[in-house]
């Protein structure tokens, strides 16, 4: 839904639909979630395949998941 057709909903009264945007096979179109790699020592992001920090060396590379 876009954000002038909620925000006319809103002010006129009318109901809207809050249901997420579906594709035409019935998926729903919520985004994937994303996955950060961080040095856990300075907070310098990394790629995946990161062992070492590049900024500070240190080897404690976490993995974030956001929904």
């Amino acid at each position: 839904m876009s954000l002038s057709r909620l925000l006319s909903s809103l002010l006129d009264g009318s109901e809207s639909d809050t249901e997420s945007p579906s594709t035409p096979d019935g998926r729903s179109e919520t985004p994937e979630s994303t996955v950060l790699f961080e040095c856990r020592d300075c907070g310098t992001n990394v790629s995946a395949d990161t062992v070492r920090c590049p900024a500070c060396n240190g080897d404690d590379i976490v993995r974030y998941s956001i929904d």
